[in-house]
């Protein structure tokens, strides 16, 4: 992860639990690492530990 994520940030995951991509947007990014993402057509906040926001990249206005 090159820059750190913050709330509003369009982000993906490869792969995402049983999907073999998922888009979203964080919704909640606190300051000790913890990110909430809502995944575009999957139901659910999916929440993450610091270690596990790792994986999940920033998207880049382009690519959305």
């Amino acid at each position: 992860m090159d820059k750190e994520i913050k709330k509003g940030d369009r982000v993906s995951k490869s792969p995402m639990w049983k999907y073999e991509e998922a888009i979203g947007t964080v919704i909640k990014a606190s300051k000790d690492g913890w990110v909430v993402v809502k995944w575009d057509g999957i139901n659910g906040d999916w929440h993450y530990n610091k270690e596990q926001s790792k994986e999940i990249i920033i998207m880049d206005k382009d690519n959305e």
